[in-house]
Protein backbone atom coordinates (compact mmCIF):
# COMPACT_ATOMS: atom_id res chain seq x y z
CA UNK A 1 0.00 0.00 0.00
CA UNK A 2 1.03 3.62 -1.26
CA UNK A 3 2.83 5.18 2.33
CA UNK A 4 0.54 8.37 1.14
CA UNK A 5 -2.67 6.20 0.82
CA UNK A 6 -2.00 5.14 4.59
CA UNK A 7 -1.07 8.38 5.71
CA UNK A 8 -4.48 9.80 4.81
CA UNK A 9 -5.94 6.68 6.35
CA UNK A 10 -4.62 7.36 9.31
CA UNK A 11 -5.94 10.96 9.39
CA UNK A 12 -9.25 9.85 9.05
CA UNK A 13 -9.53 7.28 11.59
CA UNK A 14 -7.70 10.08 14.18
CA UNK A 15 -10.61 12.70 12.74
CA UNK A 16 -13.40 10.04 13.54
CA UNK A 17 -12.68 9.02 16.89
CA UNK A 18 -12.20 12.69 17.62
CA UNK A 19 -15.72 13.03 16.39
CA UNK A 20 -17.08 9.97 18.12
CA UNK A 21 -14.88 11.69 22.14
CA UNK A 22 -16.84 14.84 21.06
CA UNK A 23 -20.13 12.93 20.64
CA UNK A 24 -20.28 11.47 24.01
CA UNK A 25 -18.58 14.77 25.53
CA UNK A 26 -21.51 16.65 24.49
CA UNK A 27 -23.98 13.76 24.56
CA UNK A 28 -23.10 13.49 28.46
CA UNK A 29 -22.85 17.42 28.73
CA UNK A 30 -26.87 17.57 28.07
CA UNK A 31 -27.51 14.87 29.90
CA UNK A 32 -26.20 16.71 32.83
CA UNK A 33 -27.61 19.93 31.86
CA UNK A 34 -31.57 18.06 31.81
CA UNK A 35 -30.97 16.36 34.87
CA UNK A 36 -30.45 19.88 36.18
CA UNK A 37 -32.94 21.38 34.93
CA UNK A 38 -35.34 18.48 36.39
CA UNK A 39 -33.93 18.78 39.94
CA UNK A 40 -36.45 20.03 42.68
CA UNK A 41 -35.37 21.76 45.45
CA UNK A 42 -37.06 23.40 48.45
CA UNK A 43 -37.61 27.31 48.62
CA UNK A 44 -39.75 30.00 49.57
CA UNK A 45 -41.89 31.75 46.80
CA UNK A 46 -43.76 35.32 47.78
CA UNK A 47 -46.03 37.36 46.65
CA UNK A 48 -45.17 41.53 46.80
CA UNK A 49 -46.61 43.01 49.76
CA UNK A 50 -48.42 46.53 48.70
CA UNK A 51 -49.92 49.44 49.37
CA UNK A 52 -52.68 50.97 47.23
CA UNK A 53 -53.92 54.81 47.90
CA UNK A 54 -57.35 54.63 46.97
CA UNK A 55 -59.30 57.88 46.17
CA UNK A 56 -62.78 57.66 47.67
CA UNK A 57 -65.92 59.84 47.08
CA UNK A 58 -67.83 58.77 49.67
CA UNK A 59 -68.46 56.14 52.35
CA UNK A 60 -71.74 54.33 54.21
CA UNK A 61 -72.33 51.84 57.14
CA UNK A 62 -73.51 49.03 54.56
CA UNK A 63 -72.39 47.65 51.67
CA UNK A 64 -75.99 48.52 49.65
CA UNK A 65 -75.85 52.21 50.68
CA UNK A 66 -72.41 52.23 49.63
CA UNK A 67 -73.57 50.35 46.05
CA UNK A 68 -76.50 52.95 45.79
CA UNK A 69 -74.42 56.02 46.31
CA UNK A 70 -71.63 54.78 43.71
CA UNK A 71 -73.68 54.99 40.75
CA UNK A 72 -73.96 58.47 39.99
CA UNK A 73 -70.20 58.77 40.24
CA UNK A 74 -69.48 55.62 38.15
CA UNK A 75 -71.42 58.08 35.46
CA UNK A 76 -68.40 60.51 35.73
CA UNK A 77 -65.91 57.42 35.11
CA UNK A 78 -65.13 56.49 38.72
CA UNK A 79 -64.96 52.68 39.48
CA UNK A 80 -67.62 53.14 42.32
CA UNK A 81 -66.18 49.98 43.93
CA UNK A 82 -67.62 49.57 47.24
CA UNK A 83 -64.62 48.12 49.41
CA UNK A 84 -65.16 46.95 53.54
CA UNK A 85 -62.40 48.65 55.71
CA UNK A 86 -62.74 49.45 59.24
CA UNK A 87 -66.72 50.32 60.10
CA UNK A 88 -67.38 51.70 56.80
CA UNK A 89 -67.78 50.85 53.23
CA UNK A 90 -66.13 53.07 50.67
CA UNK A 91 -66.69 54.07 47.10
CA UNK A 92 -63.43 53.99 45.55
CA UNK A 93 -62.99 56.20 42.61
CA UNK A 94 -59.52 54.51 41.30
CA UNK A 95 -56.47 53.11 42.97
CA UNK A 96 -52.59 53.60 42.72
CA UNK A 97 -49.27 52.97 44.49
CA UNK A 98 -47.38 55.65 44.25
CA UNK A 99 -49.62 58.29 46.75
CA UNK A 100 -48.43 61.35 44.56
CA UNK A 101 -50.72 60.23 41.71
CA UNK A 102 -53.77 60.18 44.04
CA UNK A 103 -53.43 63.47 45.38
CA UNK A 104 -52.81 64.54 41.89
CA UNK A 105 -56.05 62.86 40.96
CA UNK A 106 -57.57 63.73 43.88
CA UNK A 107 -57.14 67.76 42.93
CA UNK A 108 -58.00 66.68 39.55
CA UNK A 109 -61.49 66.08 40.39
CA UNK A 110 -62.05 68.94 42.81
CA UNK A 111 -60.99 71.09 40.05
CA UNK A 112 -63.08 69.36 37.34
CA UNK A 113 -66.13 68.51 39.31
CA UNK A 114 -66.25 70.74 42.50
CA UNK A 115 -66.01 67.24 44.42
CA UNK A 116 -64.60 66.51 47.75
CA UNK A 117 -62.90 63.26 48.07
CA UNK A 118 -60.47 61.44 50.57
CA UNK A 119 -57.55 59.09 49.92
CA UNK A 120 -56.96 55.96 52.13
CA UNK A 121 -54.54 53.24 52.37
CA UNK A 122 -55.29 49.66 51.24
CA UNK A 123 -53.04 47.15 52.09
CA UNK A 124 -52.50 43.82 50.24
CA UNK A 125 -50.35 41.43 52.45
CA UNK A 126 -47.36 39.17 51.15
CA UNK A 127 -48.12 35.31 50.77
CA UNK A 128 -45.59 32.82 50.75
CA UNK A 129 -45.18 29.54 49.90
CA UNK A 130 -42.49 26.55 50.84
CA UNK A 131 -42.23 24.16 48.17
CA UNK A 132 -39.84 21.38 46.60
CA UNK A 133 -39.94 22.04 42.88
CA UNK A 134 -38.12 22.31 39.57
CA UNK A 135 -36.65 25.53 37.63
CA UNK A 136 -39.74 25.30 35.29
CA UNK A 137 -42.68 24.96 38.33
CA UNK A 138 -40.80 27.46 40.40
CA UNK A 139 -41.63 30.07 37.03
CA UNK A 140 -45.30 29.06 36.78
CA UNK A 141 -45.68 29.26 40.66
CA UNK A 142 -44.01 32.85 41.16
CA UNK A 143 -45.90 34.21 38.66
CA UNK A 144 -49.24 32.89 39.15
CA UNK A 145 -48.27 34.72 42.91
CA UNK A 146 -47.78 37.80 40.96
CA UNK A 147 -50.85 37.39 38.97
CA UNK A 148 -52.67 39.91 40.96
CA UNK A 149 -50.24 42.30 40.86
CA UNK A 150 -49.83 42.25 37.14
CA UNK A 151 -53.62 42.01 36.51
CA UNK A 152 -53.76 45.43 38.32
CA UNK A 153 -51.46 47.02 36.45
CA UNK A 154 -52.48 45.70 33.08
CA UNK A 155 -55.78 47.13 33.73
CA UNK A 156 -54.53 50.23 35.51
CA UNK A 157 -52.51 51.30 32.36
CA UNK A 158 -55.34 50.61 30.04
CA UNK A 159 -57.59 52.76 31.90
CA UNK A 160 -55.32 55.32 32.20
CA UNK A 161 -54.63 55.61 28.34
CA UNK A 162 -58.29 55.98 27.94
CA UNK A 163 -59.07 58.53 30.32
CA UNK A 164 -56.12 60.12 28.39
CA UNK A 165 -57.24 60.05 24.54
CA UNK A 166 -54.35 57.91 24.06
CA UNK A 167 -57.03 54.96 23.36
CA UNK A 168 -60.42 55.12 22.64
CA UNK A 169 -63.09 52.54 23.35
CA UNK A 170 -62.10 49.81 20.54
CA UNK A 171 -57.98 49.97 21.31
CA UNK A 172 -58.89 49.98 24.94
CA UNK A 173 -61.23 47.15 24.82
CA UNK A 174 -58.40 45.23 22.47
CA UNK A 175 -56.00 45.71 25.59
CA UNK A 176 -58.52 44.29 27.57
CA UNK A 177 -58.72 41.30 25.65
CA UNK A 178 -54.82 40.96 25.26
CA UNK A 179 -54.50 41.76 29.62
CA UNK A 180 -57.41 38.48 30.11
CA UNK A 181 -54.84 36.28 27.29
CA UNK A 182 -51.88 37.00 29.45
CA UNK A 183 -53.33 36.11 32.73
CA UNK A 184 -55.02 33.32 30.97
CA UNK A 185 -51.76 31.81 30.14
CA UNK A 186 -50.30 32.06 33.79
CA UNK A 187 -53.36 30.50 35.43
CA UNK A 188 -53.64 27.82 32.47
CA UNK A 189 -49.62 27.09 33.25
CA UNK A 190 -50.95 26.80 36.86
CA UNK A 191 -53.30 24.47 36.54
CA UNK A 192 -51.27 22.16 34.24
CA UNK A 193 -48.68 21.67 37.30
CA UNK A 194 -50.29 22.23 40.80
CA UNK A 195 -53.93 21.21 39.21
CA UNK A 196 -53.89 18.06 41.14
CA UNK A 197 -52.06 18.99 44.17
CA UNK A 198 -54.07 18.59 47.50
CA UNK A 199 -52.16 20.98 49.56
CA UNK A 200 -54.82 23.38 51.46
CA UNK A 201 -52.87 26.58 50.54
CA UNK A 202 -52.24 25.44 47.27
CA UNK A 203 -56.07 24.71 46.30
CA UNK A 204 -57.08 27.80 47.90
CA UNK A 205 -54.81 29.88 45.45
CA UNK A 206 -56.38 27.90 42.70
CA UNK A 207 -59.40 29.27 43.84
CA UNK A 208 -58.34 32.71 43.85
CA UNK A 209 -57.00 32.48 40.52
CA UNK A 210 -59.95 31.05 38.96
CA UNK A 211 -61.85 34.18 40.63
CA UNK A 212 -59.35 36.61 38.86
CA UNK A 213 -60.07 34.90 35.66
CA UNK A 214 -63.36 35.13 35.78
CA UNK A 215 -63.54 39.09 37.08
CA UNK A 216 -60.91 39.39 33.41
CA UNK A 217 -63.44 37.96 31.42
CA UNK A 218 -66.48 39.43 32.86
CA UNK A 219 -64.86 42.78 31.95
CA UNK A 220 -64.09 41.39 28.47
CA UNK A 221 -67.78 41.15 27.94
CA UNK A 222 -68.05 44.74 28.58
CA UNK A 223 -71.21 44.34 30.62
CA UNK A 224 -72.01 47.49 33.00
CA UNK A 225 -72.26 47.13 36.79
CA UNK A 226 -74.98 50.10 36.43
CA UNK A 227 -76.87 51.92 33.59
CA UNK A 228 -75.25 55.19 31.94
CA UNK A 229 -71.48 53.28 33.97
CA UNK A 230 -68.60 54.30 31.59
CA UNK A 231 -66.12 51.92 30.05
CA UNK A 232 -63.50 53.74 32.14
CA UNK A 233 -65.35 53.42 35.36
CA UNK A 234 -65.85 49.53 34.75
CA UNK A 235 -62.38 49.23 33.92
CA UNK A 236 -61.35 50.69 37.46
CA UNK A 237 -64.17 48.84 39.10
CA UNK A 238 -62.79 45.59 38.36
CA UNK A 239 -59.01 46.36 39.15
CA UNK A 240 -60.59 47.21 42.48
CA UNK A 241 -62.23 44.08 42.48
CA UNK A 242 -58.91 41.99 41.78
CA UNK A 243 -57.18 44.38 44.43
CA UNK A 244 -59.66 43.08 46.71
CA UNK A 245 -59.54 39.79 46.06
CA UNK A 246 -55.48 39.96 46.83
CA UNK A 247 -56.42 41.18 49.88
CA UNK A 248 -59.18 38.06 50.65
CA UNK A 249 -56.68 35.64 49.78
CA UNK A 250 -53.63 36.93 51.97
CA UNK A 251 -55.73 37.03 55.06
CA UNK A 252 -57.18 33.63 54.32
CA UNK A 253 -53.73 31.90 53.55
CA UNK A 254 -52.26 33.75 56.47
CA UNK A 255 -54.65 32.92 58.97
CA UNK A 256 -54.06 29.28 58.45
Amino acid sequence: MPKKFKNKKNIFVIIGLVAFVLILFCANLLSSFLVLQTEKSACNLSSNQLTYYAVTFDKALSQKGAQALAKDYQKLGAGGYSFAQGDYFYILSSCYLNKNDALLVQNSIKTNHNLETSIIEIKSPSITFSLTVDSEEKKVFQKALNSFENAFKLLFDIAISLDTLVYNEISARLAINSAFSTINTVVSDFNILFGNVEEENIKTLKTYLEDLLQTMQKLCGGLPINEEQTLSSLIKYRYCEIIDLSIKLGKEINSK
